[in-house]
């Protein structure tokens, strides 16, 4: 996305060129001296005066131009430029009245500063791309193209506040990376700097100026920099991770903590308001018992630094996100943590490695464990509801289009072997391109759970099968058109018939035609008591309206929210399935405010207590399998049982009725599953009479 920007804006800048009655403005000076930096500033959008005091501010005037509709102004900037003998700095403010902060839909405030080496541009120039939470070190590939650096060099931050926007460079003079720059202290290069004021696709409302020239495709009319000769290094402290990061993780001497290792951390680029990336590596049992090494990622906001403040968790369960989703739910206020560079598709994996996570991760000091949420889409939905069904209390579970009866969304695929035959008898014989995606990861999942996709491991391995432990409140949406997930294992209410002619001969969703065991062709509403869920259907029309809604800059829409039952299931009546769909008809993201707001109070309902839930998190704690298989899916014994306390304690430490619940429910547990040593229950409950 971030790459069809850049070079729309570049055409956008080019246009300039054919402008006619441009204002007047006071422009930049044609050559810049770079001031001698002292010391590094803190790359953070905010300009401190005694971190910039080496570096006067040159004021100017950037010509903006507006083209839909046509128009021209000027704004009166500040930059700042300075140089130690391994860095270059820049400052620049620049007034701006709106805050354009969107990717969906494109709407968005960025700048663009570039570099060239010789007179013109040639391959290899260096580009850096600054946005609210975004910063890309790029290179030109040739006239007008672009692309990203293998790897990513450098700092930046965009910070907004009444006036306008404040943005802050730090650049390696010489980085290794061929695709940068590489410039030694006391030479000069040609530069040009860009700003986007509400960038969109269709170029409405959108505005663009200048430092240098017209275009910055042709250096022709960029200005130049000249660095400073007579500088010391400055030890790169701009591009370091603050001390308060890897002291976080130090002294994390208890299981199931204490697995975690910390490999590499920083400051994440282009955020205003420091956002710690943690690079992490945790050692978890696979399915056959083995010890394995995982991978993970933290985003921590700054609240946490000093590791007293307690925050809470935002748990991506089976994919690993991207920096700029992780920044959305930082900004909520929530650390977050995603399994990274995992082998295997979370159908095949099993839950092990994300059990084994959830386990560290939510026993971190700085975690507020009463306020943990689990989210993910497709598989990492269906990873969602594992996690929930294991781990104990929840705030809530944010499935998006989960699969919940594993055999029978696998029987599903594999029925293309039934009808490969025939495709390939007749070349015109419909498609189904998803398919092509798909049968591999069940063909792998195969080869875990058995060849039939009847065989009890599959049922085992499903939501359905446990739903009775999953107490917390949860938020999910299915989409009547999926072609991924059918709907058919949700609730026959929903289902809508196929235009038969699109597909091969035989094909079908029909559970009964799909498998031949019972639990294979149960549904969610066959299984989930009627009074633990609301559904709220929205017509195609009204999602056809949120599309619209969207485009034309509007919120995404909110999934409804249920006040009184656990359940909250939204159904998107997107019409029936049609060959070249995914999960959805249409693009329509969907917001979760109220739930979040709803279930983040820190208060855990008594009633995420129950038999069932209890009676699994003693099998845990005696290190017994809570999915019963012939593979392994306990974490490391020590860690389970520190797993299951900790749930305990903060269940109980919520209120008098909890811990009430606590022990009622214990003391009517068969003898054989009071799990528990006489000196901890009465730690978790001091007033039992046990």
């Amino acid at each position: 996305m971030y790459r069809i920007l850049v070079l729309c804006a570049l055409c956008l800048v080019g246009t300039w060129t054919d402008a006619q009655e441009r204002p007047a403005a006071r422009p930049l000076p044609k050559t810049i001296r770079s001031a001698p930096c002292r010391t590094a500033p803190t790359i953070d959008g905010a300009v401190d005066a005694d971190e910039w005091k080496d570096a006067a501010p040159l004021e100017f005037e950037m010509r903006m131009l507006r083209l839909k509709p046509w128009g021209f102004s000027t704004r009166v900037c500040q930059l700042r430029v300075m140089n130690s003998a391994n860095a270059l700095y820049l400052a620049l403010t620049i007034p701006d009245e709106t805050f354009n902060n969107s990717l969906t839909p494109l709407d968005l405030d960025c700048a663009i500063l570039a570099f060239c080496r010789e007179k013109e541009l040639k391959p290899g120039d260096d580009r850096k791309v600054l946005a609210p939470g975004l910063y890309v070190d790029k290179h030109v590939t040739a006239p007008g193209k672009d692309a990203d650096d293998k790897r990513q060099d450098g700092r930046g931050a965009m910070r907004r506040d009444e006036a306008g926007y404040t943005l802050e460079w730090a650049i390696p003079l010489d980085s290794g990376d061929p695709e940068d720059m590489r410039v030694k202290p006391g030479e000069a290069l040609r530069f040009n700097l860009a700003y986007f004021d509400g960038f969109q696709a269709d170029m409405k409302n959108t505005q663009v100026g200048t430092a240098f020239g017209t275009d910055l495709n042709r250096a022709t009319d960029w200005g130049t920099l000249q660095l400073a000769a007579d500088v010391q290094g400055d030890g790169g402290a701009a591009f370091k991770a603050p001390a308060w990061i890897e002291a976080l993780f130090k002294g994390l001497r208890h299981a199931p903590a204490s697995r975690l290792r910390l490999v590499e951390s920083s400051l994440l680029p282009g955020v205003s308001g420091p956002v710690a990336k943690a690079v992490a590596e945790y050692t978890y049992l696979d399915p056959h018992g083995k010890p394995k090494i995982g991978k993970a990622r933290l985003y921590l906001p700054a609240a946490v630094k000093g590791g007293k403040a307690k925050t809470p968790l935002y748990v991506c369960a089976g994919y690993e996100v991207d920096d700029g989703s992780a920044l959305q739910q930082v900004r909520r206020g929530f650390a977050v943590v995603t399994p990274s560079a995992l082998e295997a598709n979370p159908l095949v994996r099993t839950s092990s490695p994300d059990v084994a996570l959830l386990h560290i991760a939510r026993s971190l000091p700085f975690v507020d464990d009463a306020r943990v949420v689990i989210a993910g889409g497709s598989a990492g939905g269906y990873m969602t509801l594992l996690l929930a069904a294991e781990t104990f209390p929840l705030a809530g579970a944010a499935p998006d289009v989960p699969p919940i009866n594993w055999g029978y969304n696998a029987a599903f695929f594999l029925q293309r072997k039934q009808h490969a035959k025939s495709a390939a008898q007749d070349p015109k014989a419909p498609k189904l391109p998803v398919f092509e995606i798909i049968v591999p990861i069940v063909e792998q999942a195969q080869k875990v759970y058995g060849p039939s996709t009847d065989d009890p491991a599959w049922w085992r391995h499903s939501p359905l099968a446990h739903l009775a432990t999953i107490t917390c409140p949860v938020s999910v949406y299915w989409s009547t058109a999926d072609m991924l997930v059918p709907i058919d294992q949700v609730g026959k209410a929903w289902v809508r018939p196929l235009d038969a002619k699109a597909y091969p001969a035989g094909f079908t969703m029909d559970p009964a035609k799909l498998t031949s065991t019972r639990e294979g062709q149960l549904r969610l509403t066959d299984v989930l008591p009627e009074k633990d869920y609301e559904v709220f259907v929205v017509s195609e029309a009204e999602i056809q309206r949120s599309v619209a809604a969207i485009k034309s800059g509007k919120a995404a829409p909110e999934l409804a929210n249920s006040r009184t039952r656990p359940w909250s299931i939204t159904i998107l009546d997107e019409g029936r399935p049609e060959p070249q769909l995914g999960h959805t008809k249409y693009a329509c993201p969907r917001s979760r405010n109220e739930f979040f707001t709803q279930v983040l109070t820190g208060k855990i309902p008594a009633s995420q207590l129950t038999p069932a839930k209890l009676e699994r998190l003693m099998d845990r704690y005696a290190g017994k399998e809570w999915l019963p298989t012939g593979l392994k899916h306990l974490d490391f014994a020590e860690s389970e049982r520190a797993d299951v306390l900790r749930g305990l304690r903060t269940y109980v430490s919520a209120g008098d009725e909890n811990a009430k619940t606590m022990a009622d429910l214990y003391a009517k547990l068969p003898a054989a599953r009071q799990a528990l040593e006489r000196e901890v229950l009465q730690q978790l409950l001091p007033k039992t009479e046990k």
